[in-house]
């Protein structure tokens, strides 16, 4: 009978240590796979539109009061680079290139009167820059700000008239540098396609350029003159990018 109970017992202890050694055995650990976060490493081509304002002081002429001309109107191109992420920073360089239409014309009189005045037209007809970029990466959301050398093509006209059908107009053209700044948002849309929206300063400082009489007979009292004129634009524009070399 004691034997029995002894067997019991160890029976029953054996029983129990089994169970708690199986209890503090852990089953392996499976981790969950790793969220796939997007890289902006890769260079791109795409296009762009929008619009914008500038700003054309020009230099006064003996007697007559001039008005600052704002030409406004749109602005459509391409552009092309190539970014690199390091963790959440986006670094890169970027050319782009615009055809425009942004022009205006401002009535001039003589500042104490009279009934010979001029109209002025500036007219922004292409643009480009060169810049670099920096950006903070949010996955698929970048944020970044851009600056560098900007390159623009202006024609000029200045018509000089009595008002009753008699005029003589004046015309040239210059290509400006200057400088621009500007940042805005960029989205990963697909695997390589990428909206963006963005905004830009240009600063072409004071620039001098000569209006050249046309072929008319007033031509042969003032047949050229030199002007002087500070200039700056503002534009806002949408774009679209093709990117090559970028992934998860």
């Amino acid at each position: 009978m004691k034997i029995k109970t002894l067997s019991s017992v160890i029976a029953l202890a054996i029983s129990m240590a089994t169970s708690a050694m199986a209890a503090d055995v852990s089953l392996p650990y499976k981790a969950a796979p790793a969220v796939p976060t997007f890289s902006w490493t890769g260079c791109y081509l795409g296009g762009n539109g929008g619009g914008g304002r500038g700003m054309n002081e020009q230099q006064p002429i003996t007697s007559f009061s001039f008005n600052t001309n704002h030409d406004s109107g749109w602005m459509a191109g391409v552009q092309g680079g190539c970014d690199y992420q390091v963790g959440s920073l986006v670094v890169g360089v970027e050319g782009q290139f615009d055809w425009a239409d942004m022009k205006d014309t401002t009535v001039t009189l003589p500042a104490g009167g009279g009934g010979v005045g001029f109209l002025l037209t500036t007219k922004l007809d292409r643009m480009a820059t060169a810049t670099a970029r920096v950006g903070y990466a949010f996955d698929r959301v970048l944020f970044y700000a851009k600056g560098g050398a900007a390159f623009a093509h202006f024609n000029h006209t200045m018509t000089q008239t009595d008002f009753a059908g008699t005029s003589v107009d004046f015309i040239g053209s210059r290509n400006v540098a200057g400088f621009v700044v500007g940042g805005g948002i960029e989205y990963a849309l697909l695997q390589n396609v990428s909206l963006k929206a963005e905004y830009n300063y240009f600063d072409f400082g004071r620039n001098g350029y000569t209006l050249n009489c046309t072929n008319n007979p007033g031509c042969a009292a003032l047949p050229m003159f030199p002007v002087e004129l500070r200039q700056n634009m503002q534009t806002f524009m949408l774009g679209v990018n093709w990117r090559f070399n970028t992934g998860h």
